[in-house]
C-alpha cells in the first residue's frame, strides 16, 4: 500500500491525514463564501448556493448506505467468486468534496474551480493516508451523481422558494438579488 512507502518521508502521512480532517472546514468556507456573492446576484444563483450544501448532506447521507450494502459472491461465473474485500466502499471525504465541487459549479465557475481544488487537496491527502483508489473514485462518482440529480429534481421549487423569500422579511438571507 503506499501509505506503507510513506514512512521514508517523516510526517507526510501526518500532514495528509491533517489535511483530510481539515479540508471540510475550506468547504464550508467556500459554500458560505458562495452563498455570500449569491445574495447580489439572480434568484437562479442563490438557488444552487443554497441547493449546495443541501446536495453535500445528501451525498454523505446517500453514501452511507452503499458503503456497508452487503457483498454478493458469484460463483456462476465460471467459479470466479468477488470476495467482500474486492469490492470497494466510496469515501464519505470524497463524497462531500465532489458533491461540494459539483454543488458550487452550479453556483458559478469561481466558486466550483475553488471547490475543485479543494476535491483535489482531499483526494491526494486520503490517497497518502492510505485510501485506496476506487474508494475515492466511488465516493467522487456518489457525490456528484447525488447532487447534480437532486439539483436537477429541486431546481423549480428552490427558485421559487428563494423568489418568495425575496418578498418577505428574510430577504436578508436571500439578499435582493437582481430582477434580471
Amino acid at each position: 500500500m503506499l501509505s506503507d512507502h510513506l514512512a521514508v518521508v517523516p510526517g507526510l502521512h501526518t500532514t495528509a491525514v491533517a489535511c483530510a480532517k481539515a479540508d471540510p472546514v475550506l468547504f464550508a468556507a467556500l459554500l458560505g463564501w458562495a452563498w455570500w456573492a449569491a445574495r447580489r446576484e439572480r434568484a437562479a444563483v442563490m438557488a444552487a448556493a443554497l441547493w449546495a450544501p443541501i446536495g453535500a448532506v445528501a451525498a454523505v447521507v446517500a453514501n452511507e448506505p452503499i458503503e456497508r450494502m452487503p457483498t454478493f459472491r458469484w460463483t456462476a461465473f465460471h467459479g470466479l467468486v468477488v470476495h467482500s474485500s474486492d469490492l470497494p466502499a466510496p469515501s464519505d471525504h470524497a463524497a462531500l468534496a465532489a458533491a461540494t465541487a459539483a454543488g458550487l459549479f452550479l453556483a458559478g465557475r469561481r466558486f466550483g474551480l475553488a471547490a475543485s481544488g479543494g476535491w483535489l487537496v482531499m483526494a491526494a491527502a486520503l490517497t497518502l493516508a492510505g485510501a485506496a483508489p476506487d474508494d475515492i473514485a466511488g465516493g467522487t462518482v456518489v457525490g456528484v451523481t447525488v447532487t447534480l440529480i437532486g439539483y436537477v429534481l429541486f431546481e423549480g421549487a428552490m427558485n421559487r422558494a428563494v423568489v418568495w423569500l425575496r418578498r418577505t422579511r428574510l430577504r436578508s438571507f436571500t439578499g435582493e438579488g437582481k430582477t434580471s
